[in-house]
């Protein structure tokens, strides 16, 4: 009877182990699914500097599974964390990235290159059609009915795309000099 006591005992005490061992593999399984949620939720939020070194984190955890998902997403953020060098030789080069950048919203990048491009081409009446309609945009309505003055002494017809634009209508019903400039106080001109 003793040595089936020493038996069971050694077993219990080997089930012991590998319940402790299983249980010290689900919790720091746990613990890195926690760590990937929360690098998920710094992806969501764009902060992809951390987010990268909260993946890295992650993909050295003991879960594949986990850590193939946190690779999957370090690749992303990387993409996303390296910036292109876009080479801008001519005016229509900077020109065509600032209206990329007008479309996103990002007002600064592209009133960098608008004015880039009228370094290049200071008499280029669709640039400033263009810089203009950023200027508006980005609350600047002197400087939207600057650029669209000059744009129109170049080009007459800019007059009647911008009456026509709805972007356009939308500043000049808040900028007072831009629906003069437009025509749009002229009575029957709405």
């Amino acid at each position: 009877m003793t040595k089936k006591k020493t038996v069971a005992g050694t077993k219990t005490i080997a089930a012991s182990r590998e319940t402790a061992e299983e249980q010290g593999a689900a919790s720091a399984a746990g613990l890195q699914l926690k760590k990937f949620e929360e690098a998920v939720q710094l992806f969501t939020r764009r902060n992809f500097v951390e987010a990268c070194e909260a993946f890295r984190d992650v993909a050295a955890g003991p879960a594949s599974n986990i850590a193939d998902k946190a690779r999957s997403y370090l690749q992303i953020c990387e993409r996303r964390l390296s910036t292109p060098q876009l080479d801008f030789r001519t005016a229509e080069d900077h020109f065509n990235y600032a209206v990329e950048r007008l479309n996103a919203r990002d007002i600064e990048q592209a009133q960098f290159h608008f004015t880039r491009a009228l370094g290049l081409q200071p008499d280029a009446d669709h640039i400033l059609y263009t810089m203009a309609l950023c200027c508006g945009i980005g609350g600047d309505g002197n400087g939207a009915c600057e650029n669209l003055k000059r744009a129109i002494e170049l080009e007459p017809k800019n007059r009647i795309l911008a009456r026509q634009d709805p972007e356009f209508s939308a500043l000049a019903a808040q900028f007072p000099a831009l629906r003069a400039l437009l025509g749009f106080d002229a009575p029957g001109s709405l």
